[in-house]
């Protein structure tokens, strides 16, 4: 007899918060308990097969009114990448000025998800 594989997952698509089971069939399918809605079903599932994360972090600025920048990912990538992600982008150092929105790294370690800016930041005044 194979053994199932499963995990409790709570779901954050929607207030009600729900733990849900999700248990891998030797198929590859899944069965899962617990869950209020479709959408739950769904998210739970890919958190189980592969968890993904927003980066949300700082850069380095040279020359603008703040020593650091706030950015983020363009859309999810891989939790087990995110230390690595964090890594990368605080070794890099940008000028100022930057406008909310521009690419600071584009193709984050070749994942397919861009770096952006998420605040305009000035020069600093000499």
């Amino acid at each position: 007899m194979t053994q199932v594989k499963s995990a409790e997952i709570r779901c954050i698509i929607c207030p009600n918060g729900c733990l849900v089971t999700v248990k891998e069939r030797p198929d590859g399918t899944y069965d899962t308990e617990g869950a209020g809605c479709k959408r739950g079903i769904e998210y739970t599932e890919q958190e189980y097969r592969e968890p993904k994360r927003m980066l949300i972090t700082t850069m380095r600025i040279e020359g603008g009114m703040l020593p650091v920048l706030p950015v983020r990912s363009t859309k999810e990538l891989p939790k087990q990448r995110i230390f690595d992600a964090v890594k990368y982008v605080s070794a890099i150092s940008i000028k100022a000025p930057v406008k909310m929105g521009t690419v600071l790294v584009p193709n984050l370690l070749k994942l397919g998800v861009d770096v952006i800016a998420s605040r305009d930041m000035e020069k600093k005044a000499k």
